[in-house]
Protein backbone atom coordinates (compact mmCIF):
# COMPACT_ATOMS: atom_id res chain seq x y z
CA UNK A 1 0.00 0.00 0.00
CA UNK A 2 2.90 2.57 0.98
CA UNK A 3 4.75 1.82 -2.21
CA UNK A 4 1.16 2.40 -4.61
CA UNK A 5 0.97 5.61 -2.46
CA UNK A 6 4.46 6.67 -3.02
CA UNK A 7 4.29 5.78 -6.59
CA UNK A 8 0.95 7.71 -7.07
CA UNK A 9 2.59 10.71 -5.44
CA UNK A 10 5.31 10.64 -7.30
CA UNK A 11 3.21 10.67 -10.11
CA UNK A 12 1.06 13.67 -8.92
CA UNK A 13 3.59 15.81 -8.06
CA UNK A 14 5.09 16.00 -11.42
CA UNK A 15 1.93 16.41 -12.48
CA UNK A 16 1.47 19.14 -10.71
CA UNK A 17 2.41 22.93 -12.25
CA UNK A 18 4.30 25.43 -9.93
CA UNK A 19 2.08 28.58 -9.55
CA UNK A 20 3.45 31.48 -11.85
CA UNK A 21 3.86 34.86 -9.56
CA UNK A 22 4.34 38.00 -11.75
CA UNK A 23 8.10 36.97 -13.58
CA UNK A 24 8.34 35.20 -16.72
CA UNK A 25 4.87 33.50 -18.60
CA UNK A 26 4.89 30.22 -17.75
CA UNK A 27 3.08 27.27 -19.60
CA UNK A 28 0.57 25.28 -18.01
CA UNK A 29 0.69 26.75 -14.68
CA UNK A 30 -2.02 29.41 -13.00
CA UNK A 31 -0.76 33.19 -12.41
CA UNK A 32 -1.34 34.64 -9.03
CA UNK A 33 -3.36 37.82 -8.89
CA UNK A 34 -0.89 40.59 -9.08
CA UNK A 35 0.01 42.87 -5.94
CA UNK A 36 -1.74 46.29 -6.60
CA UNK A 37 0.42 48.55 -9.12
CA UNK A 38 2.60 45.87 -9.77
CA UNK A 39 2.60 44.61 -13.62
CA UNK A 40 2.17 40.49 -13.83
CA UNK A 41 4.63 39.15 -16.89
CA UNK A 42 2.47 35.87 -16.09
CA UNK A 43 -0.86 37.16 -17.43
CA UNK A 44 0.98 38.21 -21.19
CA UNK A 45 -0.88 35.33 -22.24
CA UNK A 46 -4.55 35.71 -21.45
CA UNK A 47 -3.95 39.69 -21.88
CA UNK A 48 -3.79 38.84 -25.63
CA UNK A 49 -6.35 35.61 -25.65
CA UNK A 50 -8.85 38.10 -23.82
CA UNK A 51 -8.24 41.09 -25.13
CA UNK A 52 -12.13 42.40 -24.91
CA UNK A 53 -12.30 40.90 -21.03
CA UNK A 54 -9.40 42.70 -19.90
CA UNK A 55 -10.28 46.05 -21.95
CA UNK A 56 -13.87 46.04 -20.43
CA UNK A 57 -12.57 45.35 -17.04
CA UNK A 58 -10.23 48.47 -17.39
CA UNK A 59 -12.99 50.84 -18.15
CA UNK A 60 -14.96 49.13 -15.72
CA UNK A 61 -17.82 48.08 -17.97
CA UNK A 62 -17.10 44.16 -17.84
CA UNK A 63 -20.08 42.91 -19.61
CA UNK A 64 -21.64 39.30 -20.13
CA UNK A 65 -20.94 39.59 -23.87
CA UNK A 66 -17.36 40.23 -22.75
CA UNK A 67 -17.22 37.93 -20.15
CA UNK A 68 -18.82 34.97 -22.37
CA UNK A 69 -15.42 33.31 -23.62
CA UNK A 70 -13.53 33.41 -20.20
CA UNK A 71 -16.60 31.81 -18.87
CA UNK A 72 -17.16 28.98 -21.58
CA UNK A 73 -13.22 27.69 -20.83
CA UNK A 74 -13.61 27.47 -17.30
CA UNK A 75 -16.67 25.65 -17.48
CA UNK A 76 -14.81 23.33 -20.15
CA UNK A 77 -11.89 23.33 -17.66
CA UNK A 78 -8.85 21.19 -18.21
CA UNK A 79 -10.42 20.53 -22.09
CA UNK A 80 -10.44 24.22 -22.86
CA UNK A 81 -7.66 25.16 -25.50
CA UNK A 82 -5.94 27.48 -22.97
CA UNK A 83 -7.34 26.49 -19.59
CA UNK A 84 -4.89 27.99 -17.64
CA UNK A 85 -5.14 31.35 -19.27
CA UNK A 86 -9.00 31.12 -18.42
CA UNK A 87 -8.67 30.43 -15.31
CA UNK A 88 -6.04 33.41 -14.15
CA UNK A 89 -8.28 35.46 -16.42
CA UNK A 90 -11.38 34.38 -14.05
CA UNK A 91 -9.60 35.10 -11.16
CA UNK A 92 -7.81 38.29 -11.59
CA UNK A 93 -11.56 39.57 -12.84
CA UNK A 94 -13.00 38.37 -9.41
CA UNK A 95 -10.67 40.63 -7.88
CA UNK A 96 -10.93 43.67 -9.61
CA UNK A 97 -14.45 43.41 -9.90
CA UNK A 98 -14.88 42.66 -5.98
CA UNK A 99 -12.59 45.54 -5.23
CA UNK A 100 -14.30 47.62 -7.99
CA UNK A 101 -17.63 46.81 -5.68
CA UNK A 102 -16.38 46.97 -2.31
CA UNK A 103 -15.15 51.23 -3.09
CA UNK A 104 -18.69 52.08 -4.37
CA UNK A 105 -21.48 52.67 -1.51
CA UNK A 106 -24.38 49.63 -1.32
CA UNK A 107 -24.54 46.31 -2.96
CA UNK A 108 -24.36 45.82 -6.63
CA UNK A 109 -26.42 42.90 -7.59
CA UNK A 110 -25.50 42.19 -11.04
CA UNK A 111 -21.37 42.16 -9.86
CA UNK A 112 -22.61 39.56 -7.02
CA UNK A 113 -24.55 37.48 -9.64
CA UNK A 114 -21.78 37.25 -11.67
CA UNK A 115 -18.94 36.60 -9.08
CA UNK A 116 -22.13 33.81 -7.49
CA UNK A 117 -21.92 32.06 -10.93
CA UNK A 118 -18.11 32.43 -11.07
CA UNK A 119 -18.06 30.47 -8.01
CA UNK A 120 -20.07 27.58 -9.59
CA UNK A 121 -17.71 27.86 -12.17
CA UNK A 122 -14.50 27.31 -9.95
CA UNK A 123 -16.63 24.66 -8.27
CA UNK A 124 -17.23 22.63 -11.51
CA UNK A 125 -13.87 22.97 -12.88
CA UNK A 126 -12.26 21.33 -9.85
CA UNK A 127 -15.44 18.73 -9.72
CA UNK A 128 -15.11 17.88 -13.21
CA UNK A 129 -10.80 17.52 -13.76
CA UNK A 130 -9.93 14.50 -11.61
CA UNK A 131 -8.01 13.20 -14.37
CA UNK A 132 -6.19 16.33 -14.53
CA UNK A 133 -4.81 16.87 -10.94
CA UNK A 134 -2.28 19.45 -11.85
CA UNK A 135 -5.17 21.21 -13.62
CA UNK A 136 -7.09 20.41 -10.46
CA UNK A 137 -4.36 21.63 -7.82
CA UNK A 138 -4.03 24.73 -10.45
CA UNK A 139 -8.28 25.47 -9.54
CA UNK A 140 -8.10 25.15 -5.97
CA UNK A 141 -4.76 27.59 -5.86
CA UNK A 142 -6.74 30.30 -7.51
CA UNK A 143 -9.75 29.99 -5.48
CA UNK A 144 -7.52 30.71 -2.41
CA UNK A 145 -5.61 33.24 -4.30
CA UNK A 146 -9.18 35.21 -4.76
CA UNK A 147 -10.30 34.57 -0.95
CA UNK A 148 -6.67 35.49 -0.02
CA UNK A 149 -6.77 38.72 -1.83
CA UNK A 150 -10.80 39.80 -2.56
CA UNK A 151 -12.57 42.21 -0.37
CA UNK A 152 -15.46 40.85 1.65
CA UNK A 153 -18.94 40.92 -0.84
CA UNK A 154 -21.67 38.66 1.32
CA UNK A 155 -22.34 36.17 -1.61
CA UNK A 156 -25.11 33.58 -1.67
CA UNK A 157 -23.34 30.02 -0.55
CA UNK A 158 -23.63 27.42 1.82
CA UNK A 159 -21.64 26.84 5.02
CA UNK A 160 -20.70 23.92 6.28
CA UNK A 161 -23.44 22.06 7.01
CA UNK A 162 -25.65 23.15 3.83
CA UNK A 163 -27.08 26.01 4.91
CA UNK A 164 -27.93 29.02 3.19
CA UNK A 165 -25.20 31.62 4.20
CA UNK A 166 -23.50 34.36 3.29
CA UNK A 167 -19.64 34.12 2.00
CA UNK A 168 -17.08 37.28 1.67
CA UNK A 169 -15.63 35.11 -1.27
CA UNK A 170 -14.64 32.07 -2.03
CA UNK A 171 -14.38 30.01 1.15
CA UNK A 172 -17.05 27.89 0.67
CA UNK A 173 -15.90 26.78 -2.48
CA UNK A 174 -12.41 26.23 -0.71
CA UNK A 175 -14.12 24.53 1.83
CA UNK A 176 -16.02 21.84 -1.35
CA UNK A 177 -12.77 21.49 -3.02
CA UNK A 178 -11.13 20.35 0.03
CA UNK A 179 -14.13 17.85 1.48
CA UNK A 180 -14.34 16.33 -2.14
CA UNK A 181 -10.16 15.72 -1.59
CA UNK A 182 -10.40 14.54 1.60
CA UNK A 183 -13.36 11.73 0.93
CA UNK A 184 -11.65 10.32 -2.24
CA UNK A 185 -9.47 7.64 -0.42
CA UNK A 186 -5.89 7.30 -1.45
CA UNK A 187 -6.53 10.15 -3.74
CA UNK A 188 -7.19 12.42 -0.55
CA UNK A 189 -3.91 11.07 1.29
CA UNK A 190 -2.26 12.07 -1.94
CA UNK A 191 -3.69 15.42 -1.84
CA UNK A 192 -3.02 15.75 1.92
CA UNK A 193 0.83 14.78 1.23
CA UNK A 194 0.83 17.64 -1.84
CA UNK A 195 -0.41 20.27 0.86
CA UNK A 196 2.55 19.51 2.73
CA UNK A 197 4.75 19.91 0.04
CA UNK A 198 3.52 23.16 -1.49
CA UNK A 199 1.95 24.86 1.49
CA UNK A 200 -2.14 25.12 2.09
CA UNK A 201 -4.35 27.02 3.67
CA UNK A 202 -4.68 27.79 7.45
Amino acid sequence: MHEVLRASLALALLAVPSCSDGGKPTAGAYCKIPEEGQPAACLQPAQRDYREFFRALAQDKLSDQAAQRVERDVAQGAQSDRPYEALSTLAYGYYRLARAASARPGADPEVSARLERWNELLSRAYATSEQDPGYRAAVREAALDVERRSPPMGLRCTDAEGNPARCDSTEAVVRAMDEMRDTTGVRGQIGRLIDRFFGSRP
